[in-house]
């Protein structure tokens, strides 16, 4: 996890700043938990800069959804919120197209 990814996610929570140093730590422990899960996804090490973008964006979906997880939807006074169940889900097809420009099908090796 690199400090430019935390950065944007703060930016997109807080795009004030105000409350960033009370919200970082539990902020980096969401980053961390969507990273480790992606990289599973991935079967790699550390997640690539080209899909960073997933990081962030999930991270700020796990977020914003604190104190709703296990709720699929939530309505108070006429608003209606509703949430899937994976939060990867829109971010499938990215991670199914990196797999398969990184997984070596395609290659042809000759033996000499």
């Amino acid at each position: 996890m690199t400090q430019q990814v935390i950065d944007r996610i703060m930016r997109r929570i807080d795009p004030t700043g105000d409350i960033h140093e009370d919200i970082e730590p539990q902020i980096r422990d969401i980053c961390e938990d969507t990273e480790s899960q992606l990289c599973v996804m991935l079967n790699e090490d550390a997640v690539p800069d080209q899909l960073s973008y997933i990081v962030v964006a999930v991270s700020v979906k796990r977020y914003n959804r604190i104190g709703s997880e296990g709720t699929s939807s939530h309505s108070v006074e006429g608003e209606s919120m509703s949430w899937t169940e994976d939060p990867f889900a829109e971010y499938l097809k990215d991670i199914e197209a990196w797999k398969n420009a990184h997984s070596g099908y395609g290659m042809h090796v000759r033996f000499l």
